[in-house]
């Protein structure tokens, strides 16, 4: 009876143990952990996306946002408008996108997600969090929330497949 209750006792320990030391990487937005996340020093301040190219005619172009409202355009490569563009979509809109990152967590997420199909377009990300700078490669393939992240993003430029700039955006002279 005795080795009974202490084996038992011992499994409880380690599975207690083992939900306690695991990190949520997959951005549900349950739990206290992500309130938390969302009004202290975990904030998203800054989000850059860039999409890659592929062996067709994939646009490459990146889009960074800023808490206080500016926003950056990069064109690269198949896209109507290159180089560098800037607007200021007001630090209202720019803050709920970038909660939204915040909501997911993006600070738990791998540094790298591997290609898995070398002729798809990369979805790759930089964030800072509070000081500090993360950079995800290849999010294309990881959790599926970046996909949503992504179009949350995207509708910053474009309408349809490719982006396509109004004319509150100013072309950067460098």
């Amino acid at each position: 009876m005795k080795r009974n209750f202490l084996s038992a006792a011992v499994m409880a320990t380690i599975i207690l143990g083992a939900c306690a030391n695991q990190k949520n990487a997959t951005g549900s937005a349950s739990g206290s952990g992500n309130a938390a996340a969302a009004s202290g020093g975990n904030s998203v301040n800054y989000v850059k996306m860039h999409r890659t190219s592929c062996f067709g005619r994939c646009p490459s172009y990146s889009v960074e946002v800023f808490a206080n409202g500016d926003v950056q355009y990069t064109g690269i490569r198949h896209v109507q408008d290159t180089g560098k563009y800037k607007k200021n979509i007001g630090s209202v809109s720019a803050k709920e996108i970038l909660a939204q990152f915040t909501a997911h967590r993006v600070d738990t997420l791998k540094d790298r997600y591997e290609m898995m199909i070398a002729d798809l377009p990369g979805i790759n990300y930089s964030f800072r969090i509070g000081n500090e700078e993360k950079d995800v490669v290849n999010a294309h393939f990881g959790p599926e929330f970046l996909k949503t992240l992504a179009k949350s993003v995207d509708a910053l430029v474009r309408t349809g497949e490719t982006p396509v700039l109004d004319r509150e955006w100013k072309k950067v002279t460098e």
